[in-house]
């Protein structure tokens, strides 16, 4: 929020938050200092993308630990050849409310999953917030949701000044994309608040009409970009929910195992790595490992 803030009043020329900017990023900081002070290193970048490689900087899986995990767990599968046809059968699914694991690429290092260890759904879909939290994340109902939506569909639904893509700004929904609220909400008790439909794109948009926006570029998640674009070409809604893929208590998954354990043991409707796509509902007899720990109980 105060990033957010920040950003809208316009005191500095451009504004940069660092996308890990907590313990692992001070380990970060003291390597690009030891840099500058010893090896000459240059404090300001020569261009004016950052050089974090949109914070996919993470360990990368390829086919051959796809197919290992295949193989160990005789899981159904279907290979695409051709991304186009994966989104676009990836795009068709999440437009029919289909919740989807998506795993590409090298993973995110910080706090936040960027496209590459993600779930996603509809940002349409006014139960998809509910659904998300109860179904997937094991938390409770209200938890928001955060939009990843193509930069350059950025300023059609949010007063965004600039770029966010490390998903650290908050900034409000457009007015154009608001709906009215009803007669007598501000006498409502909060959880009827909250379940309030309030713009036309209710599963990211907070109470305050505000949401903590990813923009996402081609040129640093060319497959998150290329699945955006073929949602919008499907639905004219360049933006998906976006959301770390785990469970509450968890970490973010790593690898292929973790990933699919994760999808069997939730109630996610497919599971795309790399470019192989798993159907729930062809999973027949395949269960993840019991928890060694206990379910969480809802605070």
């Amino acid at each position: 929020v105060a990033n957010g803030k920040l950003q809208r009043e316009g005191i500095f020329k451009d504004l940069y938050i660092q996308p890990a900017a907590g313990d692992a990023g001070g380990a970060l900081g003291a390597a690009l200092a030891a840099k500058h002070l010893y090896f000459g290193q240059e404090r300001a970048p020569r261009q004016k993308q950052d050089e974090m490689k949109g914070s996919y900087l993470g360990p990368k899986f390829f086919a051959p630990d796809i197919e290992r995990l295949i193989r160990r767990y005789g899981a159904e599968y279907e290979r695409f050849d051709d991304f186009s046809g994966l989104t676009e059968r990836i795009a068709t699914a999440l437009n029919e409310g289909k919740v989807v694991g998506w795993f590409q690429g090298h993973m995110e290092f910080g706090p936040r999953a960027l496209g590459n260890r993600s779930i996603l759904g509809d940002p349409r879909n006014p139960e998809m917030q509910k659904r998300l939290n109860l179904k997937i994340k094991y938390r409770e109902s209200f938890r928001p949701f955060a939009p990843a939506v193509l930069a350059e569909e950025a300023d059609r639904y949010f007063e965004l000044p600039g770029d966010s893509p490390y998903m650290l700004l908050v900034q409000p929904v457009k007015e154009s994309s608001r709906r009215p609220l009803p007669e007598g909400y501000h006498e409502l008790p909060l959880r009827e608040k909250l379940y309030t439909l309030r713009s036309d794109i209710p599963a990211v948009t907070h109470i305050d009409f505000s949401a903590r926006i990813q923009t996402v570029h081609r040129e640093t998640n060319p497959e998150f970009h290329a699945l955006l674009s073929a949602f919008k070409a499907k639905t004219g809604c360049g933006m998906l929910v976006n959301t770390s893929f785990n469970v509450r208590g968890e970490p973010i998954v790593c690898t292929p195992q973790d990933a699919f354990e994760c999808f069997l043991r939730t109630e996610m409707d497919y599971l795309v790595m790399d470019h192989y796509v798993f159907d729930k509902t062809k999973q027949e007899g395949l269960a993840a490992p019991e928890r060694e720990v206990g379910d969480f109980p809802l605070d």
